[in-house]
């Protein structure tokens, strides 16, 4: 029975592996003219994208580089990608709904909202900042659900870029309160000079909500099967 059901999982996750070149193609800008693939995949489903900071509180900053913006820029991309599935996608805030600058949107008030719509997931996005570090990182607070979801992203984005965080616990208010599947998504270090100059560019912030997008969508069909249960390559490999 349990073959029986990763081999139903192995199927959707090397139909979502099929959609690299349309992931290349809406990366560079390029307007399809046939339905999306993923079309209805999550219909009825509902996903909380939170961009971390906003308003008067610009988060991380480097080389004049504010890491709300590009907290924001990801999520809202994510946000389209997600739409093209049929989901349901509330964002804390948007480039259409902004924080104004004379306010900080509070994280407990935040939080408060994020656990009154009833959604299936919490998606956190951040911008790291420290000295020597590169790379993504995914974080959660507890639950085996939020771990496979970390877990689902890291992979992503880690392929993407060539490093190897680890998924690792976070105390964070919005994670620790979250009532449903939560993690925190660090989207590379502003601090990092290279890093950081991708991390302000318009494609590679789509590159990222990409790999955001199809570590979801893996979640959402059962998770990162055991590699036994997937013939080669895993589709991790093949959205390369």
């Amino acid at each position: 029975m349990l073959h029986k059901i990763w081999r139903g999982i192995a199927a959707v996750g090397l139909a979502v592996a099929a959609l690299g070149a349309g992931a290349r193609a809406w990366s560079a800008g390029a307007q399809g003219s046939g339905p999306l693939p993923y079309a209805g995949m999550l219909a009825g489903r509902t996903v909380v994208i939170d961009p971390g900071h906003g308003g008067w509180d610009p988060g991380a900053m480097s080389r004049g580089a504010r890491e709300a913006d590009i907290n924001v820029a990801v999520a809202d991309m994510l946000r389209g990608l997600l739409l093209g599935t049929g989901a349901r996608v509330l964002l804390t805030w948007s480039p259409a709904h902004p924080i104004p600058a004379h306010r900080k949107y509070r994280v407990q008030a935040r939080s408060r909202w994020i656990n009154r719509q009833r959604a299936d997931v919490l998606i956190d996005i951040h911008t790291n900042i420290g000295s020597g570090g590169v790379g993504p990182q995914v974080f959660y607070w507890d639950g085996l659900s939020s771990r496979v979801l970390a877990d689902a992203i890291q992979e992503e984005l880690s392929g993407l870029t060539g490093t190897h965080r680890r998924v690792t616990r976070i105390d964070q208010y919005v994670l620790r309160h979250s009532t449903i599947p939560a993690v925190n998504v660090e989207v590379g270090f502003l601090s990092h000079a290279q890093e950081g100059r991708r991390l302000t560019a318009g494609p590679y912030q789509r590159d990222l909500a990409w790999c955001i997008f199809v570590g979801l969508l893996r979640w959402f069909v059962g998770g990162p099967a055991p590699p036994e249960y997937l013939p080669p390559p895993r589709p991790a490999e093949l959205l390369r």
